[in-house]
């Protein structure tokens, strides 16, 4: 398989369009095939030269992609952490019912 530069670029794209919409699925399948991309590209070191500026644009915004999934799974965790709370906060209810103090 040989990588060209319009190849590089709409990978590009893809993955900026798709984290910014947060489109996690298409992030990870657009980072997989960034992985193969570049698996190929070490075996063409003279072709990955000739694409080094599109590949350092890919690579930033791959870079802002990966920020964004970790800041997503932040949030995420945030949000699990609060419905746990809440979740414990019902559980207390049963256990008074249980117990037989609750009142009705």
């Amino acid at each position: 398989m040989k990588v060209n530069n319009t190849q590089v670029r709409q990978l590009t794209l893809q993955l900026n369009h798709s984290y910014k919409r947060k489109e996690w699925q298409a992030v990870r399948r657009l980072d997989k095939e960034i992985y193969s991309m570049l698996a190929t590209l070490k075996q063409q070191p003279d072709v990955a030269e000739s694409l080094r500026r599109d590949i350092l644009q890919l690579k930033q915004v791959h870079l802002a992609a990966m920020t964004a999934c970790e800041m997503e799974k932040a949030h995420l965790g945030q949000m699990l952490a609060k419905f746990q709370s809440q979740r414990e906060g019902v559980s207390e209810y049963q256990q008074v019912e249980m117990a037989g103090g609750f009142i009705r």
